[in-house]
């Protein structure tokens, strides 16, 4: 599993790659939280979310939005991301981290569906996703 930056611009891109799909929504939200400078070491707070989605895509992008609520929203600096089960249609994750309400690094406006595709390809699983700042 990995991310990293890609070129775009007035925006942030990243290039998503992972073994298999639960790993890429695990990563993606690592990477959302990293690049707001959201992330903690602690983790006394355990919440679990729920997302329903159109599809893959669609979930993605509903999953990312949920972070980006919770970090902004309510101060959450997350420690842990844990997706238990994703499918076309939705997700259900496990997140920790603490509320804590210090300056992020970067604000994103939003998540967006902008090239949006999650492919298979050979034996991994990869997206694109651009935040809009």
């Amino acid at each position: 599993m990995t991310y990293h930056f890609i070129d775009h611009t007035a925006d942030i891109g990243i290039r998503i790659v992972s073994g298999d799909v639960r790993g890429l929504f695990e990563e993606a939200a690592r990477a959302l939280v990293d690049i707001m400078g959201a992330r903690s070491n602690e983790g006394p707070n355990h919440i679990r979310i729920s997302i329903e989605g159109l599809d893959q895509s669609d979930v993605l992008v509903r999953w990312l939005q949920e972070i980006l609520y919770r970090v902004e929203v309510e101060d959450l600096r997350i420690s842990h991301v844990e997706v238990l089960d994703v499918n076309p249609q939705g997700l259900t994750a496990l997140v920790a981290g603490t509320n804590d309400p210090t300056e992020l690094l970067e604000e994103i406006k939003a998540v967006t569906y902008h090239n949006l595709e999650i492919v298979e390809v050979d034996n991994h699983v990869e997206t694109t996703i651009i935040f809009d700042i």
